[in-house]
Parts: structure tokens; sequence; C-alpha cells
């Protein structure tokens, strides 16, 4: 990655992070669909691979303070993402997914 898109990158992602637990998750659905769409882009196959201090970088593990936890809203359970039922949720997804997976 150039040093630009990395600046970028960061930049989003700590906007990112001050989402909500919920505003999160429907950010990496929306993303994981937009990969989806784009699998078949030429564009994705240009990409350089990653170096290998790239790779150590996006796997490294910063634990938290506890405070930083509660800050992040980073508490509470399924019930926060208006999640009842979690088989429900999860057939639901699936449904939702071979939907958009039509020809």
């Amino acid at each position: 990655m150039a040093a630009t898109q990395v600046s970028t990158y960061d930049a989003i992602l700590a906007l990112a992070l001050r989402l909500s637990p919920g505003e999160r998750v429907a950010m990496i659905r929306d993303l994981a669909g937009s990969v989806e769409t784009d699998i078949g882009d030429e564009a994705l196959l240009d990409e350089e691979p990653l170096t290998d201090e790239e790779v150590a970088e996006l796997t490294r593990i910063e634990p938290m303070q506890p405070a930083e936890i509660v800050a992040a809203g980073l508490l509470g359970g399924w019930e926060h993402l208006g999640i009842t039922d979690g088989a429900e949720w999860v057939n639901e997804q699936k449904r939702k997914r071979r939907e958009r997976r039509k020809w």
C-alpha cells in the first residue's frame, strides 16, 4: 500500500471505530457486500500483494484498557444490535445473501 492509502485507511478506520456496535456491524455487511460485487472486477487482480510488514501491522493486536472499551461502546450483547433470536437472525442473513446472489 502506498503511504497515502495507509493514512486514508487509518483515518477511515478511526472514524468507523467511533460508530456504535450496530452501525459497525451494518458497515461490515455493506463492505462485505461490496467485495462480493467487486470480486469479478479486474482492478482487484492488479493490486500488489501485501508485504510481510503490512500483514504484521494488520494483524497486530493492541489490548484496550477497560475505560477505552467502555468509551468505544464495546459492551453489550446481541440485544444492542436488535437481535432477539440468534438462529432467526442467521437464517435471515442467509436468505438475504441468497437473494443478492440470484442471477
